[in-house]
């Protein structure tokens, strides 16, 4: 380990290079990796609700349904409204009074008990039935559509529609809450460490590993959606103490020998036999969600694994780098 260590230190410049390049790969695979919203799919097949969805989609061609409400809408206008909503994409069927008896029958000559269950006052009620699954994207998509051809006096519910804005509300503040992680840790090592621009560059090197974890993700093909929201906050709050304990090892160590490159790499050894036994524990920690029946924990622990792996090496590859090109003899 020691040899190895000289040899990163003294070939810092091209390490450092090498693990930058190797954030190309990283973005593409990110961009290359789906994500997941239907949480059917990580269900034991065994259970009742999966095998329910398997025989309504089998024997009656319908995977999801929605329940639209409209206000302020004439007959005429709600029964074109149902028929445009038809036509969507993955849509099976849509049940509505207007559309059904197309005026034959007005809703005002029925009894109030009946007319109730579809009309309450300039509220009406249509279901809408999907070909396919509640968290397929092509169910999410014909409900984003059903909202673009109603506009605002419809309101979509259910399931399917609960997912489609979790989704969206995943990816538009999946960002902002990773940031506020970032510049929270950042400003907690600002007050504790002895140096402003050590958790700049711990953030720095952590992100890369955060990179080259998420770009990975490829090989698997798609991750769910849960996964990607979490990922990189934990993996950030896991494997942070890391580059904490190479500092204050490589600060030790300059105590003992004059020579930078000689106490980074004993540095580097002395971190790596620390964190060594820690990482593992956590890695074991997130294999064992791995066999949770509920295959989400499957997914989120291999993808935790691999980020505690790359962290592990991040911390003793990039970091000790990054550190002696900025601490100049």
């Amino acid at each position: 380990m020691n040899r190895m260590a000289k040899w990163l230190v003294k070939h810092r410049v091209v390490v450092v290079i090498i693990c930058l390049l190797l954030m190309i790969p990283s973005i593409m695979g990110m961009t290359a990796t789906k994500v997941k919203y239907d949480l059917l799919y990580y269900l034991p097949q065994d259970l009742d609700t999966v095998k329910g969805q398997e025989i309504l989609m089998e024997d009656f061609g319908k995977g999801a349904f929605s329940l639209c409400l409209t206000e302020g809408m004439t007959e005429a206008a709600q029964a074109g409204l149902e028929e445009a909503v038809r036509q969507v994409p993955h849509v099976e069927s849509v049940i509505g009074y207007a559309s059904i008896l197309r005026g034959a029958l007005p809703a005002e000559i029925l009894p109030d008990e009946v007319r109730e269950v579809f009309q309450k006052e300039d509220t009406r009620l249509m279901a809408v039935f999907f070909d396919e699954t509640s968290s397929a994207e092509g169910t999410m998509e014909a409900i984003e559509t059903i909202r673009r051809i109603a506009g605002e006096r419809c309101f979509v519910s259910g399931l399917s529609a609960v997912v489609t804005d979790t989704k969206a509300l995943v990816e538009e503040q999946e960002g902002i809450y990773v940031a506020i992680a970032v510049a929270l840790c950042c400003l907690v090592l600002m007050m504790t460490m002895d140096s402003f621009l050590l958790p700049l560059i711990f953030l720095c090197c952590i992100g890369v590993s955060i990179l080259w974890n998420m770009g990975s993700n490829c090989f698997f093909g798609e991750i769910s959606y849960i996964t990607k929201a979490v990922a990189a906050v934990l993996q950030l709050g896991v494997t942070l103490d890391y580059s904490i304990f190479l500092w204050h090892s490589y600060k030790e160590q300059k105590g003992l020998t004059e020579d930078k490159d000689e106490a980074m790499a004993r540095a580097i050894g002395q971190t790596f036999t620390s964190i060594l036994g820690s990482s593992l524990t956590t890695v074991a920690g997130f294999v064992s969600i791995c066999f949770m029946s509920f295959a989400l924990g499957r997914d989120l622990g291999i993808v935790m694994s691999k980020g505690v792996i790359l962290g592990v090496l991040g911390t003793v590859i990039l970091l000790p780098c990054v550190i002696r090109m900025m601490d100049r003899d």
